[in-house]
């Protein structure tokens, strides 16, 4: 047999061995939810899965908080774990990291049907960054002028 990318098996037969007996699943009232990398939704289906498709997408937080971090599979290394996905660290504003994004999936054809998925969860992060560093900034300054009363002029004065 002709070694190449026809060695492992297809994903559809993955799909049935792991659908019901994956160690990331949580069955809930609601559906089925997983916690696996790359699932762009953390549902339990072919299509959003990220473990048997050859290219996968996947949008994460970076750890300090500032930007996201956008991986996607190489098809080439799918034998070889450390070269298997390519990450890139967009740490810019919202419009240039969802740019990205868009581009890196339409440009490249890479998995069309999951473009509005990662730009959906990309923009959440980024709000929730956004979000989370106003309320940590206006804490910050509640804090230091927790002694002081501040009041400020409109700008009216009267004369007598």
């Amino acid at each position: 047999m002709v070694r190449g990318r026809f060695e492992q098996a297809s994903s559809h037969v993955q799909w049935m061995v792991i659908r019901n007996s994956s160690s990331f699943l949580h069955k809930r009232k609601l559906g089925t939810l997983t916690t696996e990398a790359n699932n762009l939704k953390n549902r339990n289906t072919f299509r959003f899965n990220g473990l048997i498709h050859p290219k996968v997408v996947g949008v994460q937080t970076v750890k300090d908080g500032k930007g996201v971090l956008f991986t996607t599979g190489n098809v080439k290394n799918l034998k070889k774990p450390l070269k298997r996905f390519r990450q890139v660290k967009l740490s810019k504003d919202s419009r240039r990291t969802l740019t990205s994004i868009r581009r890196t999936i339409r440009k490249q054809r890479y998995r069309k049907d999951l473009k509005m998925a990662a730009l959906r969860r990309a923009s959440a992060l980024l709000r929730g960054q956004r979000l989370a560093a106003a309320t940590t900034s206006t804490s910050a300054t509640n804090t230091k002028r927790s002694g002081k009363s501040t009041t400020t002029n409109t700008g009216a004065t009267t004369s007598s």
